[in-house]
């Protein structure tokens, strides 16, 4: 992986506490839209996405394999193997170094620390081995859950955008809060 193509390789695999993140292979792309299309696990961030099996191998292609330079995705299995959700990152700027954010967890599955863990490994190594300055991401006003979570790993709200909680964190900011 290189700051120029921001993307993890099919072997590469991230370690937090409890979860680990990788790749996604093509057959896992069920659970992928299952995920999305979950309306629980999707109400927070505007509702299930229904992908029909061509276009999810579209995107598939797009922003996983072989993807597209601008993405890095990766699935978030718990300590039995079993994917709970997705991280990523995507709008790469290669000059700016910075990205966007995107970070879910199975609605089923929440409440166990795995969207904590999986933010702080993935965090680690956006700022480490992509050499990543910024990360941000756009929460909803009303989604407090997601806010806590994103401050709980040192992100700060910036008040000048309206009408979504945006949150920044920059390596420093990462570097100063990481406790792992």
């Amino acid at each position: 992986m290189t700051p120029q193509t921001a993307h993890l390789g099919p072997g590469d695999v991230l370690h937090g506490r409890e979860v680990y993140l990788r790749v996604p292979r093509p057959d896992e792309l069920a659970f992928i839209r299952m995920l999305w299309s979950d309306p629980e696990t999707m109400a927070a961030v505007g509702g299930p996405i229904e992908f029909s099996e061509t276009k999810a191998i579209d995107w598939f292609s797009r922003v996983v394999s072989p993807g597209n330079g601008m993405s890095c995705y990766c699935l978030i299995f718990n300590s039995e193997d079993t994917p709970v959700g997705e991280v990523s990152f995507h709008k790469w700027d290669p000059a700016k170094r910075s990205a966007h954010l995107n970070i879910k967890v199975l609605a089923r599955h929440r409440q166990r620390g795995y969207a904590k863990d999986a933010l702080d490994a993935f965090l680690a190594c956006f700022f480490g081995r992509v050499a990543g300055l910024v990360m941000t991401d756009d929460v909803a006003l009303d989604n407090p859950a997601g806010q806590r979570l994103l401050g709980s790993a040192g992100f700060t709200s910036d008040d000048s955008v309206a009408d979504v909680c945006w949150m920044v964190i920059t390596r420093e900011m990462f570097v100063k809060h990481d406790v792992r």
